[in-house]
C-alpha cells in the first residue's frame, strides 16, 4: 500500500495506524534505519491524516529511536532493527491501550443503558460490544454520519451482535438525546483544551450540555497532541463524496473533522483512566513530538 493509498476518511482509526506502524517499519527496514528517508516516511504518514495526532505519536517515536540510533553510530541493520523493534513495541501499546480503554468504559455507562454517538469509533464500537457481550443492558442512539455514512456501519455492526440501535439522521440525533443517560465520543486528537472530532461533534454538545445529558470521549494517550504541536489541520474532502453531480455555481464544502472544547465534556478515558479538563491540559502538554513532525509540511 502506498502513502497515497493510506489517505481513509471512512475507516476507524486503529486499523489505519496498525498498517502505518507496517509502512514504517518496511522503510525502516530497507533504509537500514536512514534517518532522512524516515523523516520523509513519517511525514507522509502524518500528511495522509492530517487530523489524526496517533500518526504524529508514532512517527515521533520512530524518529527518537532512529536519532539516537544515528547519534550513536549505529550499524545500518543494528539501527533499523532499533526502529522496527520500536514500532512494534508502539503498536503493541496502541493495542493494549484501546483493549484497557475498552475495559474501563463500563465505568461510564448510565443506569438507563440508552448511549448516544456520531460517526463510527472503533475505542466506541468496542466498548458498546463489549458491554453487551457482559450482559450490561447497552442501548445505542447514532446518526448516519453523512457524507460515507459510517454511523450506517455502526448500526449495522451493533445490530449483526444484537445491540437495540436507534438510527437517526445527523440533524435529528439532537432530538433524541434526551432519552440518552450519555454520550459517547471517539477522537482522532486530544489538544491542551480541545478534542478533534467528526464534524457535528460540537453541536451535538452544546445540545447534551442543554439537557444535562454527560459527554465522555475514549482515547488513547497516543492521540494526546501539545498547542506547540502545529502539524494537526482538518482538511476538506473531496466534494463528490457529498453531491457528485452538484450543479454549476454550487460549491460543496466537504469538512469532515472538527475541533470541540474540552469544556463540553466531562473528561477522558484513557488506558490509565478517567482524566478531568485540567489533567488533561497538563498530560496533552507533556507529549512527546519530534522536531521534524512540529510543523505542517510545506505545501506541495
Amino acid at each position: 500500500m502506498s502513502f497515497h493509498d493510506a489517505v481513509d476518511s471512512i475507516s476507524p482509526q486503529t486499523p489505519l495506524v496498525e498498517a502505518a506502524v507496517m509502512r514504517l517499519a518496511r522503510v525502516a527496514a530497507e533504509g537500514g534505519g536512514d534517518f532522512d528517508r524516515l523523516a520523509a516516511a513519517a511525514r507522509a504518514e502524518a500528511d495522509a491524516q492530517p487530523a489524526m495526532a496517533a500518526f504524529v505519536a508514532l512517527g515521533t517515536r520512530a524518529l527518537l529511536v532512529a536519532r539516537k540510533a544515528q547519534d550513536e553510530s549505529a550499524p545500518p541493520a543494528e539501527a533499523a532493527g532499533r526502529v522496527v523493534a520500536a514500532l512494534e513495541a508502539w503498536r503493541r501499546d496502541f493495542v493494549l491501550a484501546g483493549e484497557e480503554i475498552v475495559r474501563r468504559a463500563a465505568e461510564l455507562i448510565p443506569t438507563s443503558g440508552w448511549i448516544a454517538t456520531t460517526t463510527r469509533s472503533s475505542l466506541v464500537e468496542r466498548s458498546l460490544l463489549a458491554a453487551h457481550a457482559a450482559g450490561l443492558p447497552v442501548r445505542v442512539l447514532c446518526s448516519e454520519s453523512r457524507p460515507m455514512f459510517e454511523g450506517r456501519m455502526l448500526a449495522e455492526a451493533l445490530a449483526r451482535q444484537g445491540v437495540t440501535t436507534w438510527l437517526a439522521v445527523d440533524g435529528a440525533l439532537g432530538l433524541l438525546l434526551p432519552q440518552a443517560g450519555a454520550l459517547w465520543l471517539g477522537a482522532d486528537a486530544i489538544r491542551e483544551r480541545t478534542f478533534v472530532s467528526k464534524a457535528g461533534t460540537y453541536a451535538l454538545l452544546l445540545v447534551a450540555r442543554e439537557l444535562n445529558v454527560p459527554a465522555y470521549v475514549l482515547a488513547q494517550r497516543a492521540k494526546f497532541l501539545p498547542d506547540r504541536c502545529r502539524r494537526l489541520t482538518l482538511p476538506r474532502r473531496d466534494p463528490a463524496e457529498v453531491w457528485l453531480d452538484a450543479p454549476a455555481g454550487t460549491n460543496v464544502v466537504n469538512v469532515p473533522f472538527e475541533e470541540a472544547p474540552l469544556s463540553l465534556v466531562r473528561g477522558v478515558m484513557t488506558e490509565g483512566g478517567f482524566l478531568g479538563p485540567r489533567e488533561i491540559e497538563d498530560a496533552a502538554g507533556l507529549a512527546q513530538v519530534a522536531a521534524e513532525l512540529r510543523e505542517p509540511s510545506p505545501p506541495a
